[in-house]
C-alpha cells in the first residue's frame, strides 16, 4: 500500500492534488512492513534495514500514543513562498524534545552496545544542547550530533514535524507558477520523487514527510528541464531510478508506483545505494539526504 493513498490531499486544482499530507501511523506501519521485506530482499544490507526499522517502529509507537491527542486550532497557509510550518518553532516546542527522550529510552534495550553508547551520549545533552545541536542539522551540520546520532535528532524532529501538521488545518493557494523544488510546509529539501500510478510526480520531504506536484522531466533541484537523464539498475531495482542534472551536477532518486506499489521514498532509497555509486562516479551530487544515512561532517 503506497503512504500516500492513505494519506490526504489537499487544495486540488482540476484533476491534480498539488499536496499530500502524511498519516504518521499509516507511513510507519507501511514504512516498517517495506524495511522488513527489503531486507529479506538485501542480504548484503540486511543488518542495517533492521537497524533502521528499529527506529521506524518506536516512530510509530510515539505516533499512536499522540494520536488520540487533541488538535489545536492551528492553521498552516501554504502560499509555495514561505513555509508556514516554522523550523524555529519547531525547536522551541519542547514537544519535540519529549519526544526526542521517549524515542532514546525505548530503542536503548534493543540495539547493539555501540548503538547504546551513543544513545547514552544523547540521553546526558540538556535542552539547549539539543535544540543546538537539532538547528545545525536541520541546515545538514552532524558536527553537532555525530552522524552516528544525527538518525535518532531526525526521527523525532520528523514524527513531530508529521503529528504538528496532521492536528493543524492546511489552506493552500493556488501558485501554480511559484519555484517548487523545497517543500511548501516546512521547506525542506525532497529525499527522493515518487510516480503516482496516474503518471504524476510528487516529491517526497524529507521532514515532513508531505508530498507536493511537480511535472516530470524538471530538475527537481534547479528546475531546469535542459539536460536531464536517468540511470538505472533495472535488474535489481526496476522501480527505481536516478534522475541526474547536468546544469547543476545533481540528481535524485525517482520511484515508480507503477512498477511496484510498495515502494516507499526512505526505504528504497536505502536500498539501492549502487545507483548512488553509479551517479557519484559519473561526476553527480546528490541533492538532498536520507534521514538514516548522514554524511560524515
Amino acid at each position: 500500500m503506497s503512504n500516500v493513498s492513505s494519506s490526504a490531499s489537499v487544495g486540488a486544482i482540476g484533476s491534480i492534488a498539488p499536496l499530500f499530507l502524511p498519516n504518521p501511523v499509516t507511513l510507519y506501519e507501511t514504512r516498517a512492513r517495506r524495511l522488513h521485506a527489503l531486507a529479506e530482499h538485501e542480504p548484503s544490507l540486511r543488518d542495517y534495514l533492521l537497524f533502521v526499522l528499529q527506529i521506524v517502529a518506536v516512530q510509530h509507537a510515539l505516533s499512536r500514543r499522540d494520536n488520540d491527542a487533541p488538535a489545536p486550532t492551528t492553521t498552516l497557509h501554504v502560499d509555495w513562498v514561505t513555509p508556514p510550518l516554522s523550523m524555529a518553532r519547531l525547536l522551541q516546542d519542547s514537544f519535540w524534545q519529549e519526544s526526542f527522550t521517549a524515542l532514546l529510552t525505548m530503542l536503548l534495550p534493543h540495539v547493539p552496545t555501540p548503538v547504546q553508547t551513543v544513545l547514552e551520549r544523547l540521553k546526558k545533552l540538556g535542552p539547549v544542547q539539543r535544540a543546538t545541536a537539532a538547528r545545525a542539522l536541520l541546515d545538514n551540520d552532524t558536527s553537532l550530533t555525530g552522524s552516528d546520532g544525527a538518525p535518532f535528532f531526525w526521527a523525532a524532529l520528523s514524527l513531530t514535524a508529521m503529528q504538528r501538521i496532521a492536528r493543524s488545518k492546511i489552506v493552500v493557494a493556488d501558485k501554480s507558477g511559484a519555484a517548487r523544488h523545497l517543500c511548501p510546509l516546512c521547506g525542506n529539501a525532497p529525499v527522493a520523487s515518487i510516480v503516482h500510478p496516474d503518471g504524476l510526480r510528487y516529491l517526497h520531504c524529507r521532514l515532513c514527510e508531505s508530498e507536493w506536484h511537480v511535472v516530470r522531466a524538471l530538475c527537481s533541484n534547479c528546475e531546469s528541464s535542459r539536460d536531464i537523464d536517468y540511470w538505472s539498475l533495472e535488474k535489481q531495482f526496476p522501480a527505481i531510478k536516478a534522475e541526474s542534472c547536468g546544469d547543476c551536477r545533481s540528481y535524485l532518486k525517482i520511484l515508480y508506483q507503477k512498477d511496484d506499489k510498495d515502494v516507499d521514498a526512505v526505504a528504497d532509497d536505502l536500498v539501492s545505494l549502487a545507483l548512488d555509486a553509479r551517479l557519484e562516479s559519473e561526476g553527480f551530487s546528490r541533492s538532498s539526504i536520507n534521514p538514516f544515512l548522514f554524511p560524515s561532517s
